[in-house]
């Protein structure tokens, strides 16, 4: 009687069990209802499920790319389209990977693809379809997680296929967030650096730093770039042994991740002092520039195409930057509601939510407010597909919203997304449920990933880059209009006459010394070798 009441017991527990873990991935009846199917559903490399997911990267390999051989319909405009100079490109009818592996184990390769795509073409013909073959490449995505224990795994992002695994450092020491490059993955464990290649996952140096380091590493140009605890940065050498690491000493610590530009190696942070640097990583590392914000930046920055920089205070204000050699803030706009997380720019669009759950819109070029109102009770931001942002509530439910309007589209009370990777890179959503499945979900029609690449109205092109001179400064807006992050008319952002970023000489020190006391470290040159430099360099300063 007892072992069947037990029995009972333990299968009502794992059915309820069941049904609550289904809770946290998008259950069928929903993607149907929202357009969207599962791509994948895996199980993660973690030993505890999500909560032992100690650091992940989304990263698109522009140099690794896969191509597929498509057969696809001849467009009826097929002649007309061919005079305008561009490849009609009909309906896909089938698409086949290059590298897809045979039976034997070898890779199909392109000749064999178009050998069956010219025979799916013959048997389309048979049947009064005129088709033909197009090539096209796509960039390949990958995954990378790492666990608690050290195991670190690289998997296919579009099929959730596995592409290798390794366990590494020492799983007693806390592991970071994870430094990803075309080539490389750099992952910091308590105070050791290692660096994997990126392809085949071995294990391509360990090196002890001198220094704690705070959040993990961002690679960007030539460097791992490492902030530390107590201030300043450090740049660790990815490819070639031969350049020494170097320390940026700057004031105040860093706040969070320094982020990369998409266009090039410049990386941006802020620090607890309200600055903003913004560091040249490609080649010998220099500072370009650095920005006074109206409030500390505690939630981190959002890089765009242009080398933009998108952030907001905690005083309530948000931020439009390009990463020029000189420092350009595109515009500074009062919202009024403190900011703590780091926005999500979709085309156009910066959305940012404040702290008291409140979401905006802002134009990516003026930073003008794009909803007649906020749309309310946001916890956080997952990703968007098809003009549609699926977000988390402040009750932790699943609401999806129209990014024109702001506008609630659907909400789901019974769905709890338990984790996610907030994605704004590709057309994918991903969500991790408590026992470390990941889900990769898109829309019935996006079979194939696309890239989120925001416009640039007024792209800039710097002097000395292609042999264009440096564009002139535009005319400021006038002090207390509201839209002047400084109060004071002129061209330079930074609130002083000239093009110096950094103030020139006398000027105050940022930090409220006097000027010549307390000079910010980040004035001096850390690359340059003088009296008493090595007694302050970790690395010898050889």
């Amino acid at each position: 009687m007892y072992r069947l009441q037990a029995l009972a017991l333990i299968l009502v527990s794992s059915l309820f069990g069941a049904t609550a873990s289904a809770q946290d991935l998008m259950p069928p009846h929903i993607q149907q209802q929202l357009g969207l199917v599962e791509s994948w559903a895996r199980p993660l490399a973690v030993p505890y499920g999500a909560q032992s997911i100690a650091g992940q990267q989304l990263f698109v390999h522009q140099e690794n790319q896969r191509e597929y051989v498509e057969v696809v319909t001849v467009p009826a405009d097929a002649a007309a389209s061919g005079a305008t100079g561009e490849a009609p490109v009909g309906k896909v009818l089938a698409r086949i990977a290059t590298d897809e592996l045979q039976s034997n184990g070898q890779p199909l390769g392109r000749k064999e693809a178009e050998r069956l795509a010219n025979h799916e073409i013959r048997r389309l013909k048979r049947k009064g379809v005129d088709a033909q073959i197009n090539v096209r490449t796509v960039p390949r995505v990958h995954m990378y997680t790492i666990g608690s224990d050290g195991m670190l795994e690289a998997r296919d992002a579009e099929t959730g296929q596995p592409v290798w695994m390794v366990r590494l450092g020492d799983h007693r020491l806390p592991y970071m967030a994870l430094g990803v490059s075309e080539k490389h993955v750099t992952v910091i464990n308590g105070a050791n650096l290692l660096q994997v290649d990126a392809a085949t996952g071995e294990i391509i140096v360990e090196v002890p730093m001198p220094a704690a380091p705070q959040f993990g590493a961002t690679n960007a140009g030539d460097f791992a770039m490492i902030p530390m605890v107590g201030g300043g940065v450090q740049g660790y050498p990815l490819s070639d042994p031969t350049i020494d690491p170097f320390l940026e000493r700057v004031a105040g610590a860093a706040l969070s991740l320094p982020i990369k530009s998409p266009d090039s190696a410049r990386t941006a942070w802020a620090t607890d002092r309200g600055f903003v640097y913004v560091l040249e990583m490609q080649g010998k590392p220099s500072m370009l520039f650095r920005l006074k914000t109206d409030g500390i930046v505690s939630g981190g920055l959002t890089a765009a195409s242009g080398n933009r920089f998108y952030f907001g205070s905690e005083a309530g204000q948000a931020y439009g930057m390009r990463a020029t050699r000189s420092g350009k803030v595109l515009w500074s706009k009062p919202i009024g509601e403190p900011f703590y997380s780091a926005p999500l720019v979709v085309n156009d669009q910066v959305l940012i939510r404040s702290t008291y759950g409140n979401l905006f819109a802002l134009h990516v070029d003026d930073g003008h407010l794009m909803w007649e109102r906020p749309a309310p009770g946001i916890a956080d931001m997952i990703g968007v597909l098809d003009g549609q942002l699926y977000a988390v509530s402040n009750s932790g439910s699943l609401l999806v919203i129209d990014v024109k309007t702001g506008e609630r589209v659907a909400s789901f009370p019974d769905m709890h997304p338990g984790k996610y990777f907030t994605n704004p890179t590709t057309n994918r959503l991903y969500l991790i449920s408590d026992s470390g499945e990941m889900q990769c979900l898109r829309r019935e029609d996006a079979d194939l990933p696309s890239f989120n690449r925001q416009p640039d109205a007024n792209p800039v092109t710097e002097e000395g880059e292609d042999g264009a001179p440096k564009p002139q400064p535009t005319e400021a807006p006038a002090a207390g209009d509201g839209t002047d992050p400084f109060g004071a008319g002129g061209t330079d952002p930074f609130g002083a006459g000239g093009n110096d970023p950094f103030g020139a000489a006398g000027d105050a020190d940022p930090s409220g010394a006097p000027a010549g006391e307390g000079q910010d470290p980040a004035m001096d040159d850390p690359f340059a070798v003088g009296a008493g430099d090595a007694a302050e360099d970790p690395f010898g300063g050889q």
